[in-house]
């Protein structure tokens, strides 16, 4: 919630008219667009207009407070929901998370933003569901166009190329995850350091998958630059898979599908059924194209 949407609240609760409240501090006119988030008050302004109606600042200022520490722990477990529901690509259940979002009090920015990430998980779910899908395009291009308009990479842009990554092709996943790890070592936070083992994780599938082994070598270089945290154990180890699995085609040791499987065996054990098939899957596969190249 905004300063001028509180305003708002606090003189429709008073059943006040806009001059009434205001009185002659500032224009009507301006004032109404305060109350729109169109103009921004001055403090001068706002505490004259509190002071003028015998509103509390201190108790203004920290309804304001909660109220967006209330949306903001609302807007973090829908965000909980919707990677549970990418997990278990459950559509239904990121669609519920959208129209939840069009009815809550947010910036229309914000809101906006949102919506956009969450029909962007909905296609990559889609994505991930059939291998004949074709993601919407205007989707796919405004998540693009958001990502290339953020200038520095924030922990923001880290996390929605992350999730994103599967929307472009593995040149240009190459291209800008090299702009990211050549500023590998000014990233000290957690979450930023996720977001990268992330897209470490990403790409490395993406050239594995599609067979690009010989791209490989500087990312898993750049996979060793990251600490040891716990935050970080789940995209590390699927890393330590990928490794394996790039050394095996390399090598044919079948010590490293062994490690391999091991990894994808934990993953099932302890709960994360789902993954563990995938990177089954894509161990199957590189067996397969292991054997393909033998037999020539």
């Amino acid at each position: 919630m905004t300063i001028g949407e509180l305003l708002k609240e606090k003189r429709l609760a008073e059943n006040k008219t806009q001059k009434a409240w205001v009185g002659h501090i500032i224009s009507t006119s301006y004032y109404a667009k305060v109350e729109k988030n169109i103009h921004r008050i001055t403090a001068e302004d706002l505490l004259a207009i509190l002071k003028h109606n015998d509103l509390s600042i201190t108790d203004f200022f920290e309804e304001l407070a909660d109220k967006k520490d209330e949306l903001k722990a609302q807007v973090n477990s829908l965000n909980k929901t919707v990677i549970d529901a990418v997990y278990h690509s459950d559509v239904s259940k990121v669609n519920e998370v959208i129209q939840i979002i069009k009815k809550m009090d947010l910036p229309t920015k914000q809101k906006q933003e949102l919506i956009l990430i969450n029909k962007g998980f909905i296609e990559t779910i889609k994505n991930d569901l059939s291998d004949n899908y074709q993601p919407d395009k205007n989707i796919v291009q405004q998540l693009k166009d958001k990502i290339f308009s953020i200038p520095n990479f924030n922990r923001f842009k880290l996390e929605l190329y992350t999730n994103f990554m599967q929307f472009y092709d593995y040149t240009t996943n190459i291209m800008i995850t090299k702009q990211v790890i050549h500023k590998i070592d000014q990233f000290k936070s957690d979450k930023e350091l996720l977001a990268i083992a992330g897209i470490l994780f990403n790409l490395l599938s993406q050239l594995v998958e599609e067979h690009h082994y010989q791209e490989t070598a500087p990312f898993i270089a750049a996979s060793e630059h990251l600490p040891f945290l716990p935050d970080l154990y789940f995209p590390q180890t699927g890393i330590s898979l990928l490794k394996y699995l790039i050394s095996y085609h390399f090598n044919k040791k079948t010590a490293d599908l062994a490690k391999a499987e091991m990894i994808a065996q934990t993953y099932q054990i302890t709960g994360l059924e789902d993954f563990g098939k995938g990177a089954q899957e894509i161990i199957n596969e590189v067996k397969v194209s292991g054997k393909k190249l033998a037999s020539r």
